[in-house]
């Protein structure tokens, strides 16, 4: 299981607040146009049914890419073949139970663990994550183009208030890529929550400390900013939230990509 530090974004700490190992995690990323599609056998019927309905060939590809990666990779995580594996997909936000949409998760058999797992794709490429480690409530990665988000405008409509003080802090030149960094690190933290942007503003998620604040989910924390490092533990409400940047060249991605990973874990008993 593999996970590098990266580097801190400006006006970052080089500090790490102790916590648990992220290496309970395991990261990957695959070109999408290397995968072998004749595996798509591997993956459930609903899955494939869901491939059936794009219109675009690309987008069919790309998505049944991305399942055959992130299933294999689930089976690395579970130690066992991807054809033993059974899609059990959750999503909290409507009442379509095919369990092949929604948070990624997995089940090795009765008698095996069942597998978290998340799943970005940009462009060609994808980034994976995956653990059977009871302790993980939640893991969540995203995967950006560097630049993704750096148009004029983003601050105001996706950044919270306490973001657009920290990346006015930063080189106007860099602004850009600090957005970016931003809104990899939200889209990773909701993916963790099983939450999605259909039902969450998120401008209401704030993710420039260690700890990540969003309004009904976990309460706000009092005290000065805190700027973000590159990989950082913090506990609220009892739980403990792992956040930080993904090293490209750590799972093999090319340097023009932005990714993060959030783990969430259960609260000290």
């Amino acid at each position: 299981m593999t996970h590098h530090q990266s580097s801190n974004p400006p006006g970052g700490s080089s500090e790490r607040p102790a916590g648990p190992d992220i290496d309970r995690i395991l990261l990957a990323a695959v070109k999408l146009s290397s995968v072998d599609l004749r595996q798509a056998g591997t993956l459930d019927d609903g899955e494939r049914q869901r491939a059936a309905s794009f219109r675009s060939e690309l987008q069919r590809d790309r998505f049944l890419a991305g399942r055959i990666a992130l299933r294999r990779h689930a089976a690395t995580a579970a130690g066992v073949g991807a054809g033993a594996l059974q899609a059990d997909y959750v999503c909290r936000e409507c009442t379509r139970d095919d369990h092949v949409h929604g948070t990624p998760r997995y089940r090795a058999g009765p008698s095996g663990p069942t597998v978290l797992a998340s799943l970005s794709r940009a462009e060609d490429w994808c980034l994976l994550a995956a653990t059977t480690d009871e302790q993980v409530l939640g893991v969540g990665v995203d995967l950006e183009a560097s630049t993704a988000a750096g148009f004029d405008g983003f601050g105001a409509v996706a950044l919270s208030e306490r973001e657009r003080e920290y990346l006015q802090r930063a080189e106007p030149a860099l602004r850009p890529g600090v957005q970016t960094l931003l809104w990899t690190r939200k889209e990773a933290v909701l993916k963790a929550l099983g939450r999605g942007l259909a039902v969450v503003d998120p401008s209401d998620v704030d993710v420039v400390g260690p700890v990540p604040l969003l309004p009904g989910h976990l309460k706000a924390a009092a005290g000065p900013l805190v700027a973000a490092v590159p990989l950082v533990g913090g506990q609220e409400g009892g739980h403990l939230w792992l956040v930080g940047a993904v090293e490209p060249d750590s799972v093999g991605l090319p340097d023009s990509f932005t990714a993060a990973v959030a783990v969430l874990l259960k609260p000290h008993s």
